[in-house]
This record gives C-alpha cells, structure tokens and sequence, in this order.
C-alpha cells in the first residue's frame, strides 16, 4: 500500500473524529481501559482549531484517511518555551490497519529534522504498560512525569539525529 501525508481539511473532521469513535469502540471491545473520556478532554472544537492552524495532518491510502496526528510546537504539559522541539498529540490509527504508527512516527520525525527541532515529544498515561512499551520500541525515552487533576502521564522524547 502506498501512503500519503496531508494536512487535514475541515471537511474531513467528521472522518476524523470517526476515526476515535472506531478505535475508543475497539479499545471497549477488547476489554482495554483507554479513552473513556476522550471526547470530554479533547472536544471537537480542540480538533477544529488544531485542523485551522494547520497542526493536524492524516495519512491517507488512496483518498481513505487511515491515521492522523497533531504536531505542535508548544506543550503547557511539559513546561519548557526553549528547547526546539514538536509535541505530537491526537495519535489515532484506523482500526484493522497496520504499521501506520511506523508512517506516523517516521513522518514526524521527518518533518522535526527539516525544521531543525532536536526532539519529538509526547505522553501517555503512566497506567497503560502496553502504550509505554510502543512508545519505548519507537525510541521514546522515559524522562519523568506529571499529574493533572485527570491521571498520571509518563513524559516522553525522542532525539532527532
């Protein structure tokens, strides 16, 4: 299969969104305890400014949206104004497809080096091992942690060479 990436359209925020319905059903389905709230922390209006400001990209094969990201240049999670990195958030990947994370990781890491950014950052929940191990096999490094009045998150970077 052959993969591209765009910058999201408006038009498409309801496939977008879709996207998370499938993948928080999936995460039911099988019994795993992610995203319950997804849509109570992260309303369509945070999708909506992300896709206006031109941070929200989807990978698509052919014209069908598999995968999507937001890359940011600024986190209040991690506190830090200096250091020349992008912070990726909304990760979501269309259910029943493989190694899109690969695309989505590899492309922004793409992207941080051609804009001159040493580290891609993210987090997750502390809880969810499985989630940290990917996060680890990608090369995201465990640098801390941080609470909210939400969960626990594990605080995440990988060095751009």
């Amino acid at each position: 299969m052959k993969y591209k990436l765009e910058l999201a359209n408006i038009k498409e925020l309801d496939i977008i969104l879709n996207l998370y319905k499938e993948r928080i059903n999936w995460f039911k389905e099988n019994n795993i305890n992610q995203w319950g709230k997804y849509f109570t922390n992260h309303p369509k209006s945070e999708f909506i400014e992300a896709i206006e400001s031109k941070r929200f990209y989807v990978i698509k094969n052919q014209n069908e949206i598999v995968g999507g990201f937001e890359l940011s240049n600024d986190s209040k999670e991690w506190n830090d104004d200096i250091t020349p990195a992008y912070y990726i958030y909304k990760v979501i990947t269309k259910v029943g497809y493989k190694n899109i994370g690969n695309i989505i990781f590899d492309t922004c890491k793409t992207i941080a080096l051609k804009n001159d950014k040493k580290y891609l950052r993210l987090y997750c929940s502390k809880k969810n091992e499985k989630l940290n191990k990917i996060y680890e096999n990608y090369d995201f490094k465990l640098v801390g942690y941080f609470s909210n009045d939400k969960h626990d998150y594990a605080l995440r970077e990988f060095k751009i060479k």
